[in-house]
C-alpha cells in the first residue's frame, strides 16, 4: 500500500478526473482507498469534488522514490481508471505519462500493458 501521501492521492484522484468526470465506481474505490489510508475527510472531500492539478514530475518521483513504491503506484492507478469497465483515451495519457514520469522500465510497461488488455 502506497503511503498516505499528497501527491499520490493528488495523482490518483488527477487520473480519475482525466476524462472530465467522476463515474460513481471510480468515487467509491477512492473513497475505500483514502478510508484505508486514512485520510483525513476534507481532503478526500477537496480531491473529489474538482479535479486537481497535475502533480509535478519531481513531486511523483520524490513520492514513488524506488521500483516497489513506482509499481504500486501504477497497479492502483491501473485498478482506478479499469474500476468502471472503461479505458478513456485521456486516462490512457495520464497512464503513459506516470509511467515515462516513473522512468518504468519497459519490461514493466508491457506487464501494464497487459494489466489492462492493451
Amino acid at each position: 500500500m502506497i503511503p498516505a501521501q499528497p501527491v499520490l492521492l493528488n495523482g490518483l484522484a488527477y487520473l480519475a478526473w482525466s476524462d472530465g468526470q467522476l463515474r460513481d465506481e471510480e468515487i467509491q474505490f477512492l473513497r475505500d482507498l483514502f478510508q484505508q489510508l486514512g485520510v483525513d475527510p476534507s481532503l478526500q472531500d477537496a480531491l473529489l469534488a474538482e479535479a486537481p492539478p497535475r502533480p509535478k514530475d519531481s513531486d511523483l518521483v520524490v513520492a514513488c522514490p524506488d521500483p516497489g513504491s513506482r509499481r504500486e503506484f501504477l497497479r492502483l492507478a491501473t485498478r482506478l481508471v479499469w474500476v468502471d469497465g472503461e479505458l478513456s483515451d485521456p486516462e490512457w495519457l495520464v497512464l503513459k505519462y506516470y509511467c515515462q514520469t516513473l522512468g518504468i522500465i519497459k519490461h514493466t510497461w508491457v506487464e501494464l500493458q497487459s494489466w489492462l488488455g492493451v
